[in-house]
């Protein structure tokens, strides 16, 4: 009878309410990777817009404007942590999906494991598949579902107050797009100009704030990981440990 149970959720495995609460804790911390990314690649991409602006402005008009040299630096150290952040969303988007068919594997190992004991009293084999199945069946998708109650209590404020730090030093990035319409020399080259003007100002203010920016970027990666991988790794060892000490307990 136990082990019908098994393969039948191991069937109806998308049914299953800890692998669903698994999933969508994955699938949120995806999509505030997501949002990160995006930021951030925004962001690099604005930097390395206002850089060729400076060389634009100095070239077709002959002027002289505060040096964005310093930006580089900046930028690249930006798009480090946004391929990061990627790996992440990459990470997480795959948690996601695997945990309904990781838990239904553990459900059929469990079966299995049942079946053998059944069929052989004292299987030392049938155990071992027992307890594993288990594991993957329900152990691994309990730690990530309360690594997603705990994570908002533990790491919401850290998360909050960076998103907001970052939001105030980055605002108007988006709307500093240059736009391309088919208009007068005359009046596009002042326009360009004022573009330019706008890049540079928005650009040495970004500069200025580079160590809050990027720091706030780092405390925001160190929030994301802790909720995909270290939390969650400290929750599967310590279950995991139990469960080593049960199976030699049982087995001994």
């Amino acid at each position: 009878m136990a082990a019908a149970l098994c393969f039948a959720l191991a069937f109806f495995y998308p049914l299953n309410p800890l692998s669903k609460g698994a999933e969508d804790y994955a699938s949120r911390v995806a999509a505030a990777s997501a949002v990160t990314y995006v930021s951030l690649r925004t962001l690099n991409a604005f930097l390395s817009t206002a850089q060729e602006a400076e060389v634009g402005l100095s070239v077709g008009a002959s002027a002289s404007v505060q040096p964005l040299k310093t930006l580089e630096p900046i930028d690249d150290t930006i798009e480090r942590i946004a391929g990061v952040v990627f790996a992440m969303m990459m990470v997480s988007g795959v948690l996601s999906v695997a945990m309904g068919p990781v838990g239904a594997i553990g459900f059929a190992m469990s079966g299995f494991g049942l079946l053998a004991m059944m069929l052989v009293t004292r299987m030392r084999v049938g155990r071992k598949l027992l307890l594993y199945g288990a594991f993957f069946a329900l152990a691994l998708p309990v730690s990530y579902w309360l690594s997603g109650a705990l994570a908002d209590v533990m790491t919401e404020r850290t998360w909050t107050e960076n998103q907001r730090i970052v939001s105030e030093i980055i605002d108007g990035v988006d709307a500093a797009q240059p736009e391309t319409e088919d208009e007068g020399w005359l009046s596009g080259w002042f326009e360009q100009g004022d573009a330019i003007a706008k890049y540079s100002s928005m650009a040495s203010r970004i500069a200025s704030e580079a160590d809050v920016l990027i720091q706030s970027y780092i405390e925001l990666l160190a929030v994301l990981l802790f909720n995909l991988i270290l939390l969650p790794m400290i929750l599967i060892g310590g279950v995991f440990v139990l469960f080593r000490w049960v199976a030699n307990d049982a087995l001994a």
